[in-house]
């Protein structure tokens, strides 16, 4: 009898706790085609590269509960990007201003990236956002002084309340950047013409 009583205690402690999800059960998600149009600052970009912080090295979707525990950080478990962000945010960037110059020849200046956050923080059980923070720095294509620099903080809404509304807003929140990076830049080279000399005959 308690032979029969441990295996059936065994069972039940087993079908409460589950078994984790099988590889393909797992959700994997990339940001999708960027195709849009890239505004030219008034010189050529031949680089885009991405760096982020130890934290952001994995493929995991991280999200932040603000309104139970701001200070804690958790991991989807049955989802997950197919790359570490950075890969794909260069990735998504290069699609968008490398290739949408119409006269792309490999020459220009270089946009150095890095990603010190993104994360889906929900302020309550049904709403959440997604935080994109990004520091710029314009090099040239081989040197390491910098031209200029900036600081980018985009926040978009997540449609829905799980990680696919992550990955929505992360892709609107990519092509934000984006933007903003082309608007930055098109002032660089307005406010100071030496730079957009330079990148244009790197």
């Amino acid at each position: 009898m308690r032979k029969i009583i441990l295996i059936l205690s065994a069972f039940l402690l087993t079908a409460c706790v589950g078994t984790p999800p099988r590889q393909d059960e797992i959700a994997s998600y990339d940001l999708g085609s960027h195709s849009l149009t890239w505004t030219s600052p008034g010189f050529p970009i031949a680089a885009v590269n991405v760096k982020a912080s130890s934290w952001l090295e994995s493929p995991v979707q991280l999200y932040r509960l603000a309104y139970a525990d701001d200070l804690r950080r958790r991991a989807y478990t049955e989802s997950r990007w197919v790359a570490a962000p950075a890969e794909l945010l260069e990735r998504a960037l290069q699609q968008r201003i490398l290739f949408g110059q119409p006269d792309f020849s490999g020459s220009g200046c270089r946009l150095r990236l890095a990603l010190d956050e993104l994360e889906q923080r929900f302020d309550t059980p049904l709403s959440s956002k997604v935080l994109l923070e990004v520091r710029a720095t314009l090099l040239s294509l081989q040197g390491d002084a910098p031209f200029a620099k900036r600081a980018f903080k985009i926040e978009k809404s997540a449609p829905t309340a799980d990680a696919r509304g992550s990955v929505v807003a992360t892709r609107l929140a990519a092509q934000a950047l984006a933007d903003e990076l082309a608007q930055w830049l098109g002032d660089v080279a307005r406010e100071r013409p030496q730079v957009a000399v330079a990148c244009k005959g790197v």
